[in-house]
């Protein structure tokens, strides 16, 4: 068996940023599987004309220290079983399976464990749109593991300056919904905040420069301290007249926005409570002007 090469399956954008990252140091890619040829071009552009493109209906497995799975999370349990079919006869079972899910365990790849293959979960906590942001976004980011081969999946996040968690398997559901909370539900927030926005005639363009640095700085404020320090504006001041003006424009706005405005603001008194920032009479004040909107 080769060490430090491995084979892709899956070149897409997560695939591809991580093996080419994984080429700029010195591991070495005998192969990129694909169901077909249509990303060929991409393929080569980012790993070089020498790696051979295979076919997966084709696609005869050679020996290789590990074996990168970058495929949709529904994929990988019956991927497991097709991989241990074509894989029972390898003579390698020194060889690492590992996907990059962030909320499916390395069970998925018990077909593979049952021969003696090791199999992990490696997800780089990081958004990867394209190749070109995920070969800068992966530098650096955070990575949860779970499974076998913590050595190698450890080096593996060196080389990329990275730093890496280990998770249970039963980790993996709260771990995943906590980064949706952190980053997919946080997009939709900004979302409502441009539509609401639109009401006063601002396009997208300029709510983003106009509002681009209160986004930044609530952030900034929140990694730099804590969320229940960050919090600012009216349920932080119990300000029940401007919460009023606040609902009675959602009156006539869509259904969401109320729910949406009336649900968080409910849990933001959760937080300032437990922060001893207000006061129970601030909270039954606050709560039933929220539920008399409702």
């Amino acid at each position: 068996m080769n060490t430090k090469s491995f084979i892709l399956i899956g070149p897409g954008a997560v695939g591809l940023s991580i093996s080419s990252l994984l080429m700029d140091n010195d591991y070495r890619c005998t192969a990129v599987v694909a169901r077909t040829t249509d990303g060929e071009d991409q393929i080569n552009s980012w790993l070089g004309q020498d790696i051979p493109v295979e076919l997966w209906e084709e696609w005869v497995p050679e020996p290789s220290e590990f074996v990168l799975v970058a495929t949709p999370d529904d994929t990988l349990e019956e991927l497991g079983v097709q991989l241990a079919q074509k894989y029972h006869d390898v003579s390698s079972s020194g060889t690492t399976f590992i996907h990059f899910s962030g909320i499916q365990s390395s069970e998925e790849f018990l077909p593979l464990r049952r021969l003696g293959y090791a199999a992990a979960s490696l997800h780089p906590l990081q958004s990867v749109p394209s190749v070109e942001r995920g070969r800068k976004g992966l530098i650096g980011c955070s990575w949860a593991f779970e499974g076998d081969s913590k050595s190698l999946c450890s080096a593996i996040v060196d080389k990329l300056d990275g730093t890496l968690t280990e998770l249970t398997a039963e980790d993996k559901v709260p771990y995943h919904l906590a980064a949706v909370f952190a980053s997919n539900l946080l997009i939709a927030l900004e979302a409502m905040a441009v539509d609401i926005a639109g009401a006063t005639k601002m396009s997208e363009e300029e709510f983003f420069r106009m509002f681009a640095p209160l986004i930044r700085q609530s952030l900034d404020n929140i990694i730099e301290q804590s969320p229940g320090k960050a919090i600012t504006g009216p349920i932080k001041r119990a300000d029940t007249s401007t919460i009023q003006k606040h609902l009675d424009w959602l009156k006539k706005a869509d259904q969401k926005y109320r729910t949406v405005y009336s649900e968080l603001s409910h849990y933001l008194m959760e937080v300032l409570l437990a922060e001893d920032t207000i006061t129970l009479q601030d909270v039954d004040d606050l709560a039933q002007i929220l539920d008399d909107s409702a």
